[in-house]
């Protein structure tokens, strides 16, 4: 039989429950006990888009982690090229790195994101932090496209 090993979240909640105390604290620090929740947001674009341009998309509340791979943008065909990181203005592509939507279609965040533990490591928002996108390559955008992002994260307030 294989080695049955214990995560760190599975130790602290057992640990909880055999000493009759609550559920280990909600905070980013232990990533335990966070309430999963999403941001809709939309960009209409104006056919004038440029690469390097930026747009303030929403807020993400202090403490946020973003789940990358539950998050998506989503689009029909926008026009020859469209390119977007996201992230912040710290981190310009901190939740996503070069999503391609010169087809169109939904592209999730994590799809994109480098496989370096730094990528992947989740990441705690200090602050009620803007999330920014940048056009990291745009040619003939077409005007009235509407681009959907769906931005998941954990919030533990």
């Amino acid at each position: 039989m294989a080695a049955l090993t214990d995560s760190s979240l599975y130790t602290a909640q057992a640990a909880a429950l055999l000493d009759g105390s609550e559920r280990p604290t909600r905070s980013p620090a232990s990533l335990t006990g966070g309430t999963l929740k999403a941001l809709l947001a939309t960009y209409t674009c104006t056919g004038s888009e440029a690469g390097a341009d930026t747009f303030n998309l929403c807020y993400l509340p202090k403490g946020a982690v973003v789940a990358r791979g539950l998050s998506s943008v989503t689009s029909i065909d926008p026009g020859t090229t469209l390119t977007l990181d996201i992230g912040t203005s710290a981190n310009g592509d901190i939740y996503a790195d070069g999503i391609v939507l010169s087809s169109g279609g939904t592209i999730n965040f994590g799809s994109t994101v480098a496989g370096t533990a730094g990528d992947l490591a989740f990441a705690a928002t200090t602050d009620n932090s803007p999330v920014v996108v940048t056009l990291a390559s745009a040619g003939t955008v077409t005007a009235d496209v509407v681009l959907y992002f769906t931005i998941a994260y954990w919030d533990f307030n």
